[in-house]
Protein backbone atom coordinates (compact mmCIF):
# COMPACT_ATOMS: atom_id res chain seq x y z
CA UNK A 1 0.00 0.00 0.00
CA UNK A 2 1.37 3.66 -0.75
CA UNK A 3 1.90 5.90 2.15
CA UNK A 4 0.28 8.41 1.13
CA UNK A 5 -2.96 6.14 1.46
CA UNK A 6 -1.76 5.36 4.54
CA UNK A 7 -1.47 8.45 5.99
CA UNK A 8 -4.85 9.34 4.56
CA UNK A 9 -6.31 6.47 6.17
CA UNK A 10 -5.02 6.86 9.69
CA UNK A 11 -5.92 10.86 9.70
CA UNK A 12 -9.38 10.22 8.67
CA UNK A 13 -8.82 7.42 11.80
CA UNK A 14 -8.00 9.88 14.43
CA UNK A 15 -10.82 12.03 13.27
CA UNK A 16 -13.03 9.65 13.62
CA UNK A 17 -11.84 8.64 16.90
CA UNK A 18 -11.50 12.24 18.17
CA UNK A 19 -15.06 12.87 17.10
CA UNK A 20 -16.55 9.93 19.04
CA UNK A 21 -14.22 10.93 21.99
CA UNK A 22 -16.19 14.13 21.34
CA UNK A 23 -19.60 12.82 21.43
CA UNK A 24 -19.18 10.35 23.98
CA UNK A 25 -18.00 13.62 26.32
CA UNK A 26 -20.84 15.76 25.41
CA UNK A 27 -23.22 12.35 25.72
CA UNK A 28 -21.53 11.75 29.05
CA UNK A 29 -21.41 15.60 30.48
CA UNK A 30 -25.25 15.90 29.40
CA UNK A 31 -26.74 12.69 31.25
CA UNK A 32 -24.18 13.12 34.24
CA UNK A 33 -26.03 16.68 34.59
CA UNK A 34 -29.80 15.22 33.69
CA UNK A 35 -32.52 15.51 36.52
CA UNK A 36 -36.14 14.07 35.62
CA UNK A 37 -39.52 14.23 38.06
CA UNK A 38 -42.73 14.63 38.40
CA UNK A 39 -44.34 18.53 39.27
CA UNK A 40 -47.07 19.99 39.63
CA UNK A 41 -47.53 23.43 37.49
CA UNK A 42 -47.41 25.54 40.55
CA UNK A 43 -44.50 23.68 41.18
CA UNK A 44 -42.73 24.23 37.53
CA UNK A 45 -43.91 27.69 37.84
CA UNK A 46 -42.12 28.29 41.18
CA UNK A 47 -38.83 27.24 40.27
CA UNK A 48 -39.22 29.32 36.66
CA UNK A 49 -39.97 32.08 39.04
CA UNK A 50 -37.39 31.61 40.94
CA UNK A 51 -34.87 31.59 38.21
CA UNK A 52 -36.19 34.28 36.69
CA UNK A 53 -35.76 36.67 39.84
CA UNK A 54 -32.06 36.26 39.79
CA UNK A 55 -31.78 37.74 36.78
CA UNK A 56 -34.01 40.80 37.05
CA UNK A 57 -36.14 42.38 34.22
CA UNK A 58 -33.83 41.69 31.57
CA UNK A 59 -35.27 40.91 28.25
CA UNK A 60 -34.72 36.99 27.37
CA UNK A 61 -31.69 36.54 24.42
CA UNK A 62 -34.59 34.64 22.34
CA UNK A 63 -38.35 36.24 22.87
CA UNK A 64 -40.81 34.10 21.71
CA UNK A 65 -44.41 36.47 21.11
CA UNK A 66 -47.12 35.00 19.89
CA UNK A 67 -48.26 31.52 20.07
CA UNK A 68 -45.13 29.81 18.55
CA UNK A 69 -41.58 29.53 18.08
CA UNK A 70 -42.08 30.51 14.56
CA UNK A 71 -42.70 34.18 15.95
CA UNK A 72 -39.46 34.11 17.90
CA UNK A 73 -36.45 37.16 17.54
CA UNK A 74 -33.05 37.22 18.59
CA UNK A 75 -31.90 40.33 21.26
CA UNK A 76 -28.52 40.69 20.22
CA UNK A 77 -26.87 43.14 22.12
CA UNK A 78 -24.97 45.76 19.95
CA UNK A 79 -21.39 46.89 21.31
CA UNK A 80 -20.73 44.23 24.24
CA UNK A 81 -17.89 42.59 25.25
CA UNK A 82 -18.01 39.34 25.72
CA UNK A 83 -18.78 38.26 29.11
CA UNK A 84 -17.66 34.90 30.75
CA UNK A 85 -20.25 32.24 30.53
CA UNK A 86 -19.94 28.61 31.68
CA UNK A 87 -22.83 26.38 31.66
CA UNK A 88 -26.02 26.40 30.02
CA UNK A 89 -29.14 25.40 32.22
CA UNK A 90 -32.45 23.94 30.76
CA UNK A 91 -35.47 23.39 32.94
CA UNK A 92 -38.67 21.68 31.34
CA UNK A 93 -41.94 20.71 32.08
CA UNK A 94 -44.39 18.92 30.48
CA UNK A 95 -47.85 19.36 30.87
CA UNK A 96 -49.11 16.27 29.39
CA UNK A 97 -47.28 13.80 32.06
CA UNK A 98 -46.02 16.52 34.27
CA UNK A 99 -42.76 15.81 34.19
CA UNK A 100 -40.05 18.33 35.30
CA UNK A 101 -36.62 17.94 33.23
CA UNK A 102 -33.59 20.02 34.79
CA UNK A 103 -30.05 19.75 32.94
CA UNK A 104 -26.72 21.91 32.58
CA UNK A 105 -24.28 21.92 29.91
CA UNK A 106 -21.00 23.27 29.57
CA UNK A 107 -20.65 26.16 27.10
CA UNK A 108 -17.42 24.59 25.68
CA UNK A 109 -19.15 21.59 24.32
CA UNK A 110 -21.76 24.05 22.06
CA UNK A 111 -18.37 25.86 20.72
CA UNK A 112 -18.15 22.61 18.51
CA UNK A 113 -20.92 23.40 16.37
CA UNK A 114 -21.41 25.83 14.00
CA UNK A 115 -25.33 24.90 13.33
CA UNK A 116 -28.05 26.89 15.20
CA UNK A 117 -27.49 25.85 18.93
CA UNK A 118 -31.08 25.91 19.73
CA UNK A 119 -32.43 24.37 16.65
CA UNK A 120 -29.47 21.25 17.93
CA UNK A 121 -32.18 21.28 20.57
CA UNK A 122 -35.35 21.39 19.27
CA UNK A 123 -36.46 24.06 20.63
CA UNK A 124 -36.06 26.97 17.61
CA UNK A 125 -36.65 27.04 13.85
CA UNK A 126 -33.50 27.22 11.78
CA UNK A 127 -34.30 30.72 10.61
CA UNK A 128 -32.30 31.51 13.71
CA UNK A 129 -28.92 31.94 14.03
CA UNK A 130 -27.67 31.70 17.74
CA UNK A 131 -23.90 31.16 18.33
CA UNK A 132 -21.66 30.66 21.05
CA UNK A 133 -20.65 34.14 20.80
CA UNK A 134 -24.31 35.71 20.66
CA UNK A 135 -24.25 34.24 24.20
CA UNK A 136 -21.15 35.53 25.26
CA UNK A 137 -22.02 38.91 24.59
CA UNK A 138 -25.57 38.03 25.78
CA UNK A 139 -23.91 37.31 29.11
CA UNK A 140 -25.25 35.43 32.57
CA UNK A 141 -28.68 35.76 32.09
CA UNK A 142 -32.23 34.04 30.91
CA UNK A 143 -31.80 32.67 26.77
CA UNK A 144 -35.51 31.43 26.46
CA UNK A 145 -38.46 31.79 28.26
CA UNK A 146 -41.25 30.11 26.81
CA UNK A 147 -44.61 28.81 27.74
CA UNK A 148 -48.26 30.20 28.74
CA UNK A 149 -50.74 29.18 31.61
CA UNK A 150 -51.20 25.05 31.26
CA UNK A 151 -48.94 24.56 28.57
CA UNK A 152 -45.52 23.29 28.14
CA UNK A 153 -42.55 25.89 29.60
CA UNK A 154 -39.18 26.01 29.04
CA UNK A 155 -36.67 27.96 30.36
CA UNK A 156 -33.14 28.24 29.39
CA UNK A 157 -30.10 29.88 31.16
CA UNK A 158 -26.63 30.85 31.57
CA UNK A 159 -24.22 31.71 34.22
Amino acid sequence: MRTWVKVTLTGVGLLAAGFLVLSATGAYFALRHLDTRTATEAEALREVDAIRARFGTRPPLVEVAGGGLADARVNRPQGTEARPVETIHFVSWKSADGELVRAEVPLWLMRFSSVNILSQLGMAPERLRLTVQDIERYGPGILVDYGRPGTDRVLVWVD
